[in-house]
């Protein structure tokens, strides 16, 4: 199975790393996020069986055109195991103010796995595409505007 795997010339990576977890972000171009284009992210686990929950970080600005977003995400462990599954979130309140932070540019911290097992080290890989409904007058050529970046978070959840 052949499937696009969004590369830009110069991507931007940003990691951060804390005892709290790990953040990974993309850049999306400045003209959007075409929407059959997967932006993928990878995860070494190098310790033993681990819980850690997942979030998608997404940025946008007021560009974005909707009160809502849905991704299509897929996830695979060390072993080449794949799943999949379309996610919805609400970006805004019935009023149109938008329920991220920041000023220009907003943040929204989205749940994506609760509690996902790392059971075994080796490389995790996680992507993820938009699947919003294109229309002539707001999504032109199936290219959703306004999202800046999208970022992974894993954050170990502890047992004690």
């Amino acid at each position: 199975m052949t499937k696009t795997v969004f590369l830009i010339a110069s991507i931007f990576l940003l990691v951060g790393c804390s005892n709290q977890g790990e953040l990974l972000f993309r850049e999306i171009p400045k003209e959007g996020w075409v929407q059959d284009q997967w932006v993928e992210f990878s995860y070494t686990h190098r310790l033993p069986e681990k819980e850690a929950s997942l979030y998608w970080i997404l940025r946008h600005d007021d560009d974005y055109p909707f009160s809502n977003i849905h991704l299509i995400v897929t996830w695979s462990n060390p072993k080449g195991k794949e799943q999949t599954d379309t996610l919805s979130y609400l970006l805004a309140e019935p009023s149109g103010k938008w329920l991220g932070k920041g000023l220009y540019i907003k943040e929204h911290k989205l749940p994506f796995l609760t509690r996902y097992l790392l059971d075994e080290p080796g490389k995790y890989s996680f992507r993820i595409r938009p699947a919003v409904r294109a229309t002539e007058n707001q999504i032109p050529n199936k290219i959703v505007p306004g999202i800046h970046q999208i970022g992974i978070e894993l954050n170990p959840i502890s047992n004690e």
